[in-house]
């Protein structure tokens, strides 16, 4: 195999592999102590929004086994119930597999319409699973702060992501 083939599997290999990368670098934002006055304690779903990015522009990069692994790895590190962050991306990358090329002839408006309309369902599931698992009642208003950061911190990360996408070609 000549040099050039070798660089070229390598850099497909890293390409391939780059995806996972963002969306676990992510979830190592979300674990971070931040003191931040009033929403010290509010993250944002930014695993979501990479899980949703990389299923829409470049959903054979994502297979469902990384997305059920970076899951589980955020369940272990927030502590919050084993398997609930790796059901609820899977549900929502198999929602976009479904949705197919629609997505993908839309512009970013459209893209981020359907994203808050996930992610109101994606914090409401996350807050009804979580309080039926410890069986209490938790507070909604930490979720709606969640759900509204995470709406604001789409355009940011997805143009981020951008940046990554095109230079993965």
């Amino acid at each position: 195999m000549s040099k050039l083939a070798q660089n070229q599997e390598a850099t497909f290999g890293i390409k391939s592999v780059l995806p996972f990368f963002t969306i676990l670098f992510l979830i190592i934002i979300m674990v971070l102590p931040y003191n931040i006055p009033l929403i010290g304690d509010i993250m944002p779903f930014l695993t979501l929004i990479g899980v949703y990015y990389w299923s829409v522009f470049k959903p054979e990069l994502v297979p469902v086994s990384a997305i059920f692994v970076l899951g589980l790895l955020q369940d272990i590190l927030l502590g919050s119930p084993l398997g609930l962050m790796s059901l609820l991306l899977v549900i929502v990358q198999q929602f976009i597999f479904f949705q197919g090329r629609q997505f993908l002839e839309r512009d970013f408006l459209f893209n981020w319409f359907v994203f808050v309309m996930i992610v109101v369902g994606f914090g409401a599931l996350s807050w009804g699973i979580t309080s039926l698992y410890i069986r209490e009642y938790l507070d909604f208003v930490d979720v709606i702060g969640q759900i509204l950061l995470t709406i604001a911190f789409y355009p940011v990360i997805t143009w981020i992501l951008g940046l990554i996408k095109k230079a993965i070609g």
